[in-house]
């Protein structure tokens, strides 16, 4: 039988196993269930991460903790019973797979593996490899990815995948799979392996927007490491100085995508000769959809897990039931975050939500760029939440953590602001449920989609927002949410700035404490975005252009119109950037 490999260095499918970091994980595990869902055969490769990403706490002065907990395998895995042996920089290395079956709607299960080396026989050097997510030096990382690329083809092979095997790598860390592919093609007229057989079979998603963000190994530390697994010539197709892994990836497959318009635009660059196609990323629903707003839904609208587009018939939701949903979303996130910050969070007052891996570029405190002027708007009217944990290593995350709990702390008496700590699944849950607006202020083009937004569109959030990632592909401005200033690909903070208070000012803050009617209008016309930004519309398109594997009847998701309170609302076709 045919099976897509879905490999991927991190996964979110449960706050319990600890093997994601931010979107890019979470999205793999949309992405697993969606396929699910929808009965594809696809077996998702992982490592497993005993200690994680790290459990943050902040102190008063705002520092960030990162503590790492162990979890063992055992308690949130099923034991494969299946172990491979490779030979890794002159040893023996012993590598375990644990699973954890994902079940979908209909019944159909995707198995996903998680390789493991913290084994009785291996060195203190290679059982430790996977015990961080993101964690050691460049050398560790090297070898993380091998176990996960050469690796888990070998644990694939060992549990009869491979007879009729194409491979889906997400992101450039997974390189080394496609190079396994290659040398297991090796025979008599092919003594290197068969690239062009090899390419056929593989699809590659890039997310990463600057080249600095690929991996990169010199080929002496390739050489050392994998040995005759990645022989010279291999590694030469990712660069004749070093060997970058996304340069790999390409170069053993067929397809590439970006997971946005903008991104697969900005990814084109970053490649030498490489067509790159756009699959915009989208979440799956059932994970995503507050109780609240689920049990709404199903009432009023039944079949819509099954038939997304059904959301675009939102106006049949009777408006005191739509209310009293969307009051209960909000108040419970307000409970939670008075309960972490003590800072008197108002049920009735704007909510403004920001939460997300704490980078830089995603510019974080933009919105305090003009305190002055932040007062004069929102003092009284306006309150935010933020969460978000920095890599550990990263110096400037860390500062910007500092920063926002210290402004917390200024303006208190002024302007409720709250840092939530340990930015997990099960919060940002409760945040693109419960807030009123989220907020997204990246530099352009460097969000590659940022999926968040979606989850907040799907519980009835309009999105405040650059127009970057999927949000210029979803933006109907002033019907859906609102775009912050125009197309613009520079940084300028103060220009950026500018814009969103004169958003929050002239729009956001009239609609949302005027006509109670106008605001449930913009809150249901988000609602009707969402249906483009599905999982399941996502791996549908995968399947039918990369996997080329059919599927049941394809529900229309895109290019629909929907009637929102007396207004023809145009729903996404591709903003045009």
């Amino acid at each position: 039988m045919h099976h897509i490999a879905y490999v991927t260095a991190e996964i979110g499918l449960t706050t319990a196993i600890p093997t994601y970091s931010g979107g890019l994980g979470v999205l793999a595990g949309d992405h697993v269930k969606a396929a699910a869902d929808l009965g594809v055969p696809l077996v998702g490769v992982t490592l497993f991460y005993k200690r994680g990403y790290g459990k943050q706490s902040v102190d008063a002065y705002g520092e960030q903790h990162l503590d790492f907990p162990m979890c063992e395998p055992s308690d949130v895995l099923e034991d494969t019973g299946v172990q491979v042996e490779l030979a890794f920089e002159g040893e023996n290395v012993r590598i375990h797979a644990w699973k954890r079956m994902v079940q979908g709607r209909s019944g159909h299960t995707v198995p996903v593996l998680f390789l493991d080396t913290d084994i009785d026989g291996n060195s203190p050097v290679w059982r430790p490899v996977s015990n961080l997510l993101y964690g050691g030096d460049n050398l560790n990382r090297l070898r993380q990815e091998a176990i996960l690329g050469l690796g888990g083809y070998e644990v694939l092979k060992a549990m009869g995948y491979t007879d009729d095997l194409s491979a889906h790598l997400n992101e450039g860390h997974t390189a080394f799979f496609a190079a396994a592919m290659l040398r297991d093609s090796a025979s008599a007229s092919f003594p290197e392996g068969d690239v062009a057989a090899v390419r056929k079979r593989v699809h590659f998603t890039t997310h990463t927007p600057v080249a600095a963000g690929y991996d990169r190994f010199s080929l002496a530390e390739v050489h050392r490491v994998v040995g005759k697994y990645v022989p010279p010539e291999v590694a030469l197709l990712g660069g004749d100085k070093e060997l970058n892994m996304a340069w790999l990836a390409a170069a053993l497959a067929d397809t590439v995508n970006g997971v946005s318009v903008i991104n697969a635009r900005v990814a084109t660059t970053l490649f030498r000769d490489v067509k790159i196609e756009a699959v915009t990323n989208g979440v799956h629903f059932d994970t995503w959809v507050a109780p609240e707003m689920g049990a709404l839904y199903d009432h009023y609208l039944p079949g819509w897990r099954f038939k997304p587009e059904r959301l675009r018939d939102i106006t049949l939701i009777d408006a005191d039931d739509f209310d009293r949903a969307r009051r209960r979303a909000k108040r419970e996130l307000v409970e939670y975050a008075n309960g972490e910050t003590q800072l008197g969070f108002d049920a009735d007052i704007l909510t403004l939500g920001f939460a997300r891996r704490v980078a830089p570029y995603k510019r974080a405190t933009l919105i305090f760029n003009d305190l002055e002027r932040l007062l004069a708007l929102g003092r009284g009217k306006l309150q935010i939440l933020f969460a978000g944990k920095a890599h550990q290593n990263d110096a400037e995350g860390r500062k910007l953590v500092r920063e926002l709990v210290a402004l917390s702390l200024k303006l208190r008496g002024d302007l409720r602001v709250g840092f939530l700590p340990n930015y997990n699944m099960w919060l940002g849950h409760k945040l693109t449920a419960g807030v009123d607006v989220w907020l997204n202020n990246p530099v352009r083009p460097l969000e590659a989609c940022g999926t968040s937004g979606m989850k907040a569109v799907l519980n009835g959030v309009p999105n405040l927002s650059i127009l970057d990632g999927w949000w210029a592909e979803g933006c109907v401005d002033g019907i859906n949410g609102w775009a912050v200033g125009q197309d613009w690909d520079n940084r300028d903070d103060d220009r950026d700035a500018n814009a969103l208070y004169e958003s929050l000012e002239q729009r956001v803050l009239p609609a949302y404490y005027g006509d109670p009617d106008q605001w449930r209008a913009i809150q249901r016309a988000a609602i009707a975005t969402a249906p483009a930004f599905s999982a399941e519309r996502m791996v549908r398109e995968y399947a039918s252009r990369y996997y080329r594997i059919g599927l049941p009847e394809e529900h229309n998701s895109r290019g629909a119109r929907s009637t929102l309170s007396g207004i023809i609302v145009p729903l996404p076709q591709g903003r045009p950037s």
